[in-house]
């Protein structure tokens, strides 16, 4: 009993498995949890953070030991000593120094560092808009696929009878063996479409492991889905007051900016000294036998004001600026480019809709039964059905390019709508 209720449960849960299946919603969790790419920036914000943390601390202070003399010569001095019955003649100095910034050189670098971790934190949620953006695509292209060849399929269907029937009549030299060889012709053809759509799918459902790094996903657990003709409905009105705060290309952009105005701030602190403080103490060496004195000294800004690196931060910085307001008109520009196709190409499909494919698919059966009555030519048939082809396909490659404007839309703006 026991071996039957093991393979009950693996049946099961063989039949669990197989009946699952993945949307696009799913798959875009997977890619979230697995994804390599993503896993790897998050630890370019960690180097960014303890880099962060770095720049925070103090310099360490420098400990110097000198003037130890490793034996005495006649001229010596008699000192105390230094413990137990030690250090007579024993001569040492020791310096300590700690170096001081001013102008406030170390917050501002602290502030640059702190822009380069927002670099690494744009840096991810760009990354994740862009395998996003490209799921979104092996998705709804992987669907493109899945439709055409269900339309090549019932194709292949159609001309795989109508070869056995002129096969038939053929042999019997009912009809001219032209015939025959014009739908063999025209079947190879399709069945050769058919082999390239089945490659392309794979193709694109190969891409989908990769992004989400999940090996079993197979055909049959892809769940369908179809595309709303309503998606411009769906972008909100005040979406362009928007853009330009939660497009990442831009941000970037921005961040580019304030690390080069905070980089000439930084050359324009260095342009002041910084000060280094001394204290030492000195045994034996002058005219106190333990000597205990301060000091500070600096550099003097005579030959070097940090000039170059001035004038080279401030060229950066008006580049910066320059690109922002390039990015800025690029933006705007794709911006309403993608509006226009977005609402162009669902005029275009709702039209299509008018004409619905079982409308289309009731006109290939009455072609068959007009050709069969011979009340039209083979020519005609042919020429028909690769009229639906073409027609039937075109809608299919509109809905697609329809679905990714919208997908590049949400990219650009950052909102999911």
């Amino acid at each position: 009993m026991k071996i039957y209720w093991f393979i009950g449960v693996f049946l099961l849960t063989v039949g669990q498995s197989r009946a699952q299946t993945y949307s696009l919603q799913a798959l875009k969790d997977m890619l979230l949890q697995n994804n390599g790419q993503l896993i790897a920036q998050k630890y370019q914000i960690a180097a960014s953070d303890a880099l962060v943390v770095q720049e925070k601390l103090w310099s360490n202070p420098t400990l110097s030991i000198s003037e130890v003399n490793l034996w005495k010569n006649g001229t010596s001095e008699t000192l105390p000593y230094l413990f137990g019955k030690y250090g007579q003649q024993q001569q040492v100095a020791v310096e300590l120094e700690q170096l001081i910034e001013t102008a406030g050189k170390r917050k501002k670098r602290i502030s640059l560092k702190s822009l380069e971790r927002k670099d690494a934190l744009l840096d991810y949620e760009e990354l994740l808009r862009e395998l996003q953006f490209e799921l979104d695509e092996a998705y709804w292209s992987y669907m493109a696929v899945s439709r055409k060849e269900s339309l090549v399929d019932s194709i292949v269907n159609l001309y795989q009878n109508l070869e056995n029937q002129y096969k038939r009549q053929s042999d019997l030299n009912n009809i001219p063996k032209s015939d025959y060889l014009r739908i063999q012709a025209a079947l190879i053809n399709f069945e050769k479409d058919r082999v390239e759509l089945y490659a392309d799918k794979n193709n694109w459902l190969t891409k989908i492991k990769v992004l989400t790094q999940n090996e079993t996903i197979e055909n049959l657990q892809i769940e369908q889905s179809e595309v709303p003709l309503n998606l411009s409905q769906k972008i909100p009105l005040d979406i362009e007051h928007q853009l330009l705060d939660q497009n990442i290309g831009y941000q970037k952009q921005i961040n580019e900016r304030d690390k080069a105005k905070q980089q000439l701030l930084i050359e324009k602190a260095e342009r002041t000294p910084n000060l280094t403080f001394q204290l030492s103490y000195d045994r034996g060496g002058n005219i106190m036998r333990d000597f205990v004195g301060a000091g500070v000294s600096m550099d003097l800004p005579i030959w070097n004001r940090n000039k170059g690196n001035i004038k080279a931060a401030e060229s950066m910085a008006k580049h910066a600026e320059s690109q922002q307001n390039v990015l800025l008109s690029q933006l705007k520009g794709q911006f309403k480019d993608l509006q226009y196709q977005v609402a162009l190409y669902e005029v275009t499909l709702l039209k299509s809709k008018n004409i619905a494919s079982e409308e289309r698919k009731a006109m290939i059966a009455n072609y068959q039964k007009h050709l069969q009555k011979k009340q039209i030519t083979l020519l005609e048939f042919i020429d028909f059905i690769e009229a639906y082809q073409e027609t039937e396909t075109g809608i299919v490659d509109m809905t697609l390019a329809y679905q990714m404007a919208h997908a590049q839309l949400q990219y650009l703006t950052g909102q999911k709508f």
